[in-house]
């Protein structure tokens, strides 16, 4: 009788296993940051969306105040991870971060590894040449007969470069940051570069990049594109980042953002 009442519990304790691990496979991302009590947001350095403030305390920016703002409103802390952004989602996908808030181009191809937020933000890809070079390549075709473009790995601007201009590799230098993108051009490296029009708006002429300049975006820019957030296919958290977003626009946050953060252009069509 003993033995039978051990092999019982063993199987019923087995079985307690069983479900347990069972749950955590099953459990939602809000309630996997909840148990965290963070929400681990995923970004790049990318002024005006996410960069350090003046003591490299903490990270500011549009994107990061939003961020700030969404962990607080789920009741969790936030904290901010240096991604390399060639392999986003492979880390999302691995939970080393819960989301990537970064000022990221929504596309097609994207939303099949990872849901996509509604879109909070336009931008496209502009090129930022010396200052001395702005009529050197104010058209497509002369960005094309450039000797070597920089552009962030896995980017928007590193797309342009293989797709629409269908240029070789050996003329994209494809390095970890847009910020490192501009130093290429700055230093000489690289002729152009092909960045985010958001970023490239509020670093470009200034500190380490003042004797760069953005080429007319009227004679020469690329992709009209929608900024949104990512987070893991399936996760709850995509629904409750929809109706944060919308609040904010609703409620004035974003517009009060838009003060102190200049460069971001709200999608407005599709917050309301």
């Amino acid at each position: 009788m003993k033995k039978i009442a051990k092999i019982t519990a063993g199987i019923l304790a087995a079985a307690s296993v069983f479900a347990c691990a069972s749950c955590k496979k099953d459990q939602g991302d809000l309630d996997y940051i909840k148990e965290k009590n963070v929400l681990r947001v995923g970004i790049t350095v990318y002024e005006p969306m996410d960069y350090y403030n003046e003591d490299e305390t903490d990270f500011i920016g549009f994107d990061a105040d939003l961020a700030k703002g969404f962990a607080k409103e789920l009741g969790v802390e936030v904290k901010f991870v240096l991604i390399t952004w060639a392999n986003k989602i492979a880390e999302l996908n691995a939970k080393e971060i819960d989301c990537i808030w970064n000022g990221m181009t929504a596309s097609e191809e994207l939303s099949q590894s990872i849901d996509l937020s509604v879109s909070y933000a336009t931008n496209n890809q502009c090129v930022v040449v010396k200052s001395e070079n702005v009529n050197k390549f104010d058209s497509a075709d002369k960005v094309k007969n450039a000797n070597k473009i920089a552009v962030e790995n896995g980017s928007a601007g590193n797309k342009v470069c293989e797709e629409t201009l269908g240029l070789p590799m050996n003329k994209i230098a494809a390095v970890t940051a847009q910020a490192d993108a501009l130093t290429e051009v700055a230093s000489g490296a690289s002729d152009l570069a092909i960045i985010d029009y958001t970023m490239a708006y509020s670093v470009v002429g200034k500190g380490n990049f003042s004797n760069l300049a953005i080429v007319d975006i009227g004679k020469v820019s690329f992709d009209n594109e929608e900024f949104a957030v990512g987070f893991r296919k399936g996760s709850d958290l995509t629904e409750k980042a929809n109706a944060y977003l919308k609040k904010c626009y609703a409620d004035g946050t974003m517009t009060a953002l838009l003060e102190k953060y200049s460069g971001v252009a709200l999608n407005e069509e599709k917050l309301k």
